[in-house]
């Protein structure tokens, strides 16, 4: 294929989709590139940008972890506390981590408050503190 400028180029810049209508698959180089890009983005505060790619990302790559830990922070930060509530329960089923337990913790409480669940919000917070004390933090004088 010939560009405008007379080069030759090797692929269409638009991956072709297939009559059926199959999406290509998102490999696990350019899941990573995506999870890096939605990163930066939610760090610039843009978090509606960041949304956009990682449910780009989500979309093959469901049990991905570390993907979903991203999706629910980034979820909450749009204020999507009942969508952020059920990637919530995937990570719960997912992350057998015992360190993933306080901070996840954390996040079900600001999705719950997000959602408008304020009594529940407020009994996870509390769970979240008594959780954190209990990992016997070392004090600084």
């Amino acid at each position: 294929m010939d560009d405008p400028d007379g080069q030759h180029l090797d692929a269409p810049l638009v991956p072709e989709v297939s009559k059926s209508g199959d999406v290509p698959s998102i490999s696990g180089p350019e899941r990573d590139l995506l999870c890096a890009l939605s990163y930066v983005h939610l760090a610039c505060g843009q978090s509606a940008q960041s949304l956009a790619l990682l449910r780009i990302a989500a979309r093959e790559h469901s049990n991905d972890v570390g993907l979903l830990r991203i999706l629910a922070y980034t979820l909450i930060s749009e204020g999507l506390g009942n969508e952020a509530l059920h990637v919530l329960d995937r990570l719960d089923a997912l992350d057998i981590q015992p360190s993933s337990r306080i901070p996840m913790t954390l996040l079900r409480s600001h999705a719950l408050r997000h959602a408008g669940r304020m009594p529940e919000a407020r009994e996870v917070f509390q769970r979240y503190v008594s959780l954190r004390a209990s990992t016997g933090l070392v004090k600084t004088q």
